[in-house]
């Protein structure tokens, strides 16, 4: 027994060690950069930590205020920690995420210790679930899932502790995690209502045994811990963002089911104007069934073989789109999984349940969401740890029908050899086909341009704007530093700009170059994206043309291309000939 306890702590020890390392090598360069929301992320971090507030000025946030959104805080809150050991950098953001991930792991691990007799099962467990592309792509950027997960399971292992020990300890150990998904995600919230309720159908005995005072005392501190949300929560700001992506907000509803009624009608009286809606359009075609086609499509989509074993996620930033969020030996063994915990009773048969229908209402908060025209692998990422538990119970029930070594070490050196090749098209294809949605070239121009010594600086934002990454890698604060940095930031809208500025050096925004021209400055730096070139040069041409002055464009420096799919940025200045 000893040595089975030492040999399952080496092995996880270098799993956890294996997984780290994945995850974080060159985490910084592939992706290939931190897109708008990561640097975002990152900036609000370093202002915490500067200020105590979000850079609007709130002071410990709960969510954090940004231009886009409310942020979640629980992962702004680890960036500006770790934040304060590795200082403020883009490594801060993705060893974050990599950490969770980690931390995710180790946790799962110690679940299926806690279910199943071999500590063998618990390695492998963790093994697959460190080899999904899906974590593995996530544990590498600061989407701020990770943590997430990591919560959800914590719960999820000191409740079975709980239930196997009843110690009222490990009961309150579990509500803490739980409670704190609030901070975690925005779709958390709603899982959390999902856990607790599942928690209460398939445990009512066992909770309903529990002494009043301990019940009592769990109320006040999973209250007492979402108090700050739900207060947030009725002040709009956590909820701000579902607020108008959600499905019941979607504007072109009431148009489709009038044009639907209006079809109906049409094929019955004819092309008649004024007809009104027959009883029977009336009950085929309203808000309530629209929507219900909506969440229907939404939550079968993300069980779809393409979501989940062929092409991932639409959104390239997301996935790499040609391997899907796990590997294909799990689509097999998921189903054999799922049937092995019905056909076969055993004394986990309750937690069994309460992954399966953890993983039915993962995919809810999505299906209520109208944003997204394919599966959303962040809002769903919720699917993967009871996914890979299934596939794990699959393997498993396979070892015990054969009872053969042999055909286990085949299917791990199958996952082992597909993750090869995802490994491959993720360090090497993914970077030159995802470049231009990683935003990579705007944090090189931007420190480019903050190395030259000009009066004024404008970052055009036609490709992306520029604010978050400005703000993040200028590590910007105010002159002023009693003001938070937003309130520094000023809407400026004159006869050629459009957007904001700051210190009255700083513009980002927009510019009407014909109108620019008419009154050019020297002495100014102009940050664009190669889109904005022609657009520069017609409207420098046309100039010329009609003027006795000349204008000349000089490129003083560029952001080279170094992926096939990226947009290229220039620094440039104007002189007008005398």
């Amino acid at each position: 027994m000893k040595k089975t306890s030492i040999f399952f702590k080496i092995s996880l020890l270098l799993l956890l060690v294996f997984s780290f390392f994945n995850y974080f090598y060159k985490s910084t360069k592939v992706p290939p950069s931190l897109y708008s929301d990561e640097a975002d992320i990152s900036y609000q971090a370093f202002i915490f930590n500067k200020t105590g507030s979000d850079y609007f000025g709130n002071k410990l946030p709960v969510n954090f205020h940004s231009y886009a959104d409310w942020q979640p805080s629980f992962f702004i809150y680890s960036v500006a920690l770790v934040q304060k050991i590795v200082g403020h950098s883009d490594i801060s953001i993705r060893i974050t995420a990599a950490f969770f991930g980690v931390l995710t792991i180790f946790i799962f691990c110690l679940i299926i210790k806690e279910l199943f007799e071999k500590n063998i099962w618990s390695i492998i467990g963790g093994f697959l679930l460190s080899i999904t592309p899906w974590l593995f792509h996530y544990s590498r950027t600061g989407f701020a899932v990770t943590n997430m997960l990591f919560l959800t399971l914590l719960g999820i292992y000191f409740w079975i502790k709980f239930i196997k020990t009843n110690k009222i300890k490990n009961l309150y150990f579990s509500l803490i995690p739980f409670a704190l998904l609030t901070y975690s995600y925005s779709t958390a919230k709603l899982h959390l209502v999902f856990i607790f309720i599942s928690l209460y159908i398939i445990w009512f005995k066992t909770i309903n045994k529990i002494p009043n005072k301990h019940k009592i005392l769990g109320i006040i501190l999973v209250t007492l811990i979402c108090l700050p949300v739900i207060s947030d929560t009725l002040k709009g700001h956590s909820g701000y963002r579902f607020s108008y992506i959600n499905i019941f907000s979607d504007p072109t509803v009431s148009k489709t089911v009038d044009y639907l009624r209006q079809e109906d009608s049409s094929i019955v009286y004819g092309q008649q104007i004024g007809l009104k809606p027959m009883l029977i359009s009336k009950i085929s075609h309203n808000k309530i069934s629209q929507w219900s086609e909506m969440f229907v499509k939404n939550y079968f989509s993300a069980f779809s073989a393409d979501f989940l074993f062929l092409k991932g996620d639409g959104n390239m930033r997301q996935g790499i789109q040609t391997v899907g969020n796990l590997l294909f030996p799990d689509l097999l063994l998921v189903v054999i999984g799922i049937s092995y915990i019905f056909i076969k009773k055993s004394k986990n048969q309750k937690f069994y349940l309460l992954f399966f229908i953890s993983l039915i209402c993962a995919p809810i908060p999505f299906a209520l969401t109208r944003d997204s025209s394919f599966p959303h692998a962040t809002r769903l990422i919720f699917m993967l740890p009871f996914l890979v538990l299934f596939s794990l119970f699959g393997l498993k029930q396979i070892f015990e029908i054969t009872k053969s070594k042999s055909i286990i070490s085949l299917i791990l050196i199958l996952y082992i050899i597909l993750f090869a090749i995802f490994s491959h098209q993720y360090y090497f294809h993914y970077l030159n086909i995802s470049a231009r949605d990683w935003h990579y070239g705007m944090k090189e121009a931007v420190i480019k341009s903050l190395n030259k010594d000009y009066q004024k600086i404008f970052f055009i934002n036609t490709y992306e704007p520029f604010m978050p990454f400005f703000l993040n890698y200028s590590e910007y604060i105010p002159k002023d530093k009693k003001i938070a940095p937003a309130v520094s930031l000023v809407w400026d809208n004159n006869d050629f700009f459009t957007g904001m500025q700051t210190e009255n050096k700083y513009y980002l925004g927009e510019i009407k170059w014909p109108i620019l021209f008419k009154n050019i400055s020297e002495n100014i730096l102009y940050v664009i994206p190669d889109r904005e070139l022609p657009k520069i040069k017609s409207s420098l041409d046309e100039y010329n043309k009609n003027n006795k002055t000349k204008i000349n464009f000089t490129q003083i420096d560029k952001v080279d291309k170094k992926y096939t799919e990226q947009e290229e940025f220039y620094l440039i200045t104007f002189k007008q000939d005398k």
